[in-house]
This record gives C-alpha cells, sequence and structure tokens, in this order.
C-alpha cells in the first residue's frame, strides 16, 4: 500500500466508526506520516495542540506498507479508536468501541499486536555490547549497551556471589 491508499483507509474507518456511532474526533489530520525509524511499534496517535485547539496525527511504521490491506485497516482503526473522548489509552470504552468494530466490520482490534500475528517479517535487530561488567570472585559476565548507574557507579554495586565488580569498556 501506499500513502495516499492509506490515507483513503483512514477515511472509510472514520464512516465506519460513525455508522456504528463511535465518536472519533473531527479534528484528524487528514495527512498521514509513515515512520521509517519505529520498529517496536507499528503505528501511533498523536495528540498535538493546534492553532484551533487538539489536533490528532496518525503515524504507521514504515514495515506496515509491505502488510496485508485488512491488516493495516485493522491497525488504522486501533489508532482512530484513540481519538475518542475519553480513549486515549486502552481503557473500558476503548475496548468497547474496538469490540464493536470486530463484531460489524471483521477486525481483530486488539490493545497489542506481534509482527507473527500481522504476517510480517520482524526486523533483524543488532544489539551492540558497549560495556562487560564481570566478577572478580565467581567470573560471572553481565553485558551492557548503555552507560547506566551501575557502570558509572561500579564500586557501588556487588555480584549476587558477593563479589566486586570490574567493568570494561568495548571497541
Amino acid at each position: 500500500m501506499d500513502k495516499k491508499e492509506i490515507e483513503f483507509c483512514v477515511q472509510e474507518l472514520i464512516k465506519e466508526c460513525r455508522n456504528l456511532k463511535i465518536p472519533v474526533s473531527r479534528k484528524i489530520n487528514s495527512e498521514i506520516t509513515i515512520n521509517k525509524r519505529a520498529r517496536s511499534r507499528f503505528a501511533a496517535c498523536r495528540r498535538e495542540k493546534g492553532i484551533k485547539g487538539e489536533i490528532y496525527r496518525i503515524e504507521i511504521g514504515e514495515m506496515l506498507l509491505a502488510a496485508d490491506k485488512k491488516v493495516v485497516r485493522t491497525i488504522l482503526a486501533h489508532e482512530l479508536l484513540h481519538t475518542c473522548r475519553g480513549c486515549y489509552n486502552h481503557g473500558t470504552k476503548w475496548k468497547e468501541y474496538a469490540s464493536k468494530m470486530n463484531q460489524t466490520y471483521g477486525y481483530k482490534i486488539k490493545t497489542t499486536a506481534t509482527y507473527e500475528e500481522l504476517g510480517l517479517e520482524a526486523p533483524k535487530r543488532e544489539k551492540k555490547i558497549n560495556y562487560v561488567i564481570t566478577c572478580q570472585k565467581c567470573g560471572k559476565k553481565f553485558y551492557r549497551q548503555k552507560r547506566s548507574k551501575l557502570i558509572t557507579n561500579i564500586n557501588q554495586y556487588r555480584c549476587r556471589c558477593g563479589g566486586r565488580l570490574n567493568c570494561e569498556k568495548q571497541i
């Protein structure tokens, strides 16, 4: 799917919601943002302050462009429900609206989804190890990507065996 098809789907989904008396906001930006960096979420509904009050902007992850149309519609419907008053989370009202959409239109709107459920291949993620912490007593190793309190205050921590820790920065 391309951006225009997705924006058209959003307009169709808004009509479907309104047919079921689901009060999606009238202040949804019609332009959908494609997020090329997102890896752990498929889409997001952003609430932004505009000149005329709040505006909702929907963004989808680039990986969804390769998904089946029904999957994309399900994800977009999920995000549209967040524009309803009191539904910016996945509370009771949001779940009620999601259930209505699922029963009427056959969607599978849920609070979360996995790559496998959506029929997509998960991206390969390389974790770069920047720090190796070694216990001087038992030799156990701990790996860290980020500089944390453990890294900056290594002398304040001990291994479970009681041994002192030593930190090496990887290059």
